[in-house]
């Protein structure tokens, strides 16, 4: 009998790639299996030339319960849980952060620990009603992982990063784009529709353009204002000798929608 996947992967026709963490009977906690599956994914989206934008979702009534627990009380050394952390989880958050295309999570359920950082993660968050968030480590003596404590305080800010992090406590979708930790909620029924409508939206743009936008943001942070002068100066130059910025100015004398990525 073939043994069921953990991670899905759907490429449609018009550059959208959708990955599905698919552990539904456990709430698509994180365990070895699946921590190597999504590695090789985001990997093969990120280079795949074919993909343009990415959603990451999760399959059942959960995005992703965080780790699993089941596999962790059988791991109890701290440098071989560490090293089995960085070497794949780490991975698969790195690939996503850095790679030059747009990640929207889609989270569907339960988004709790690493699972929330998961989302976190994403460059775009979309959260069915039905979605609650917890930064619930602290409830079983542990401190955030899987990105939590630098994603959270640049969404929400240092206070209401802090208070998540010390209750533990968890917010429902509301309450969570109220203060800022994701973008958007959407009806139960709809939110894969209206990810995969902002995914098809992305794709069909300049794609090389919002690669390097993506890259600029996410290090804005740590650059002054002069050296982002520079960078973007840099940056802009690159872009505009691509075909699709060629592309942007010819439609825009000829007062037509542009083509991009043709």
């Amino acid at each position: 009998m073939e043994e069921q996947k953990t991670v899905l992967l759907d490429l449609n026709g018009d550059g959208v790639a959708t990955v599905t963490l698919n552990r539904p009977e456990a709430m698509n906690a994180i365990n070895h299996a699946l921590k190597v599956e999504l590695v090789n994914v985001m990997k093969e989206v990120a280079t795949n030339p074919q993909v343009r934008s990415v959603i990451l979702t999760g399959n059942g009534r959960a995005f992703c319960a965080g780790g699993d627990v089941k596999e962790m009380s059988g791991n109890r050394v701290a440098f071989d849980a560490r090293d089995r952390m960085r070497k794949y989880l780490h991975e698969a958050l790195l690939t996503i952060y850095k790679m030059e295309k747009p990640v929207i999570a889609a989270v569907n359920g339960f988004a709790v620990g690493a699972g929330c950082n998961l989302a976190l993660a994403a460059d775009i968050i979309l959260a069915s009603e039905d979605a609650k968030f917890s930064q619930i480590f602290v409830k079983v003596g542990l401190v955030p992982d899987s990105g939590g404590f630098f994603f959270l305080p640049r969404l929400v800010g240092m206070a209401k990063a802090k208070e998540l992090v010390f209750r533990g406590n968890t917010i429902d979708a509301r309450e969570a784009e109220r203060i800022g930790m994701i973008n958007a909620v959407c009806a139960a029924d709809e939110l894969l529709n209206q990810a995969m409508a902002m995914a098809t939206e992305f794709a069909q743009g300049p794609t090389r353009a919002i690669g390097i936008a993506k890259t600029m943001l996410n290090q804005s942070a740590e650059m002054t204002f002069a050296a982002a002068l520079d960078y973007e100066a840099a940056v802009q130059a690159i872009v505009a000798s691509t075909d699709d910025h060629r592309e942007g100015v010819k439609a825009f004398a000829e007062k037509r929608k542009p083509k991009f990525g043709q």
